[in-house]
């Protein structure tokens, strides 16, 4: 029987979506990248940054960046917002995850990790979620 080979129908969404997830984390990284780089320019211009102020910073960047991360893959995908925002959202807090470890001292995991990753996980899962229920109200 000639005809469309079934493994070749089955990778295909499996394929997008992975291509979708890459792609949406790869636009939430660069997001991080541009406001870290604007805010390391006002820090620097201020001279005057309370020490206090840095962890809840990098909370508010990572959530931005988790959700626009989210947002971009479910935008790709058109469906299944909430999933793949959120795998999108766990793939990002390991890039970062990762980078610290690499480029820290230490190599210990503290509670302000599981917070981050917990937090990415809703803001990219949130923003997965609104970026198809958004697609849903125009119709």
């Amino acid at each position: 029987m000639k005809g469309v080979n079934a493994n070749s129908v089955g990778q295909r969404p499996v394929l997008a979506a992975i291509r979708a997830v890459v792609i949406g984390t790869f636009s939430g990284a660069v997001l991080c990248a541009i406001l870290l780089a604007l805010c390391t320019l006002t820090f620097v211009s201020s001279e005057n940054v309370p020490h206090g102020f840095l962890q809840p910073f990098i909370i508010v960047i990572s959530v931005l960046s988790a959700f626009f991360g989210g947002y971009v893959t479910a935008r790709l995908l058109k469906q299944r917002g909430l999933i793949f925002g959120m795998i999108s959202g766990t793939l990002l807090f390991l890039l970062f995850f990762l980078a610290g470890l690499v480029l820290s001292q230490s190599h210990s995991v503290t509670a302000e990790a599981a917070v981050r990753f917990l937090v990415m996980l809703l803001a990219g899962g949130t923003g997965g979620l609104l970026a198809v229920s958004r697609r849903s109200r125009r119709r």
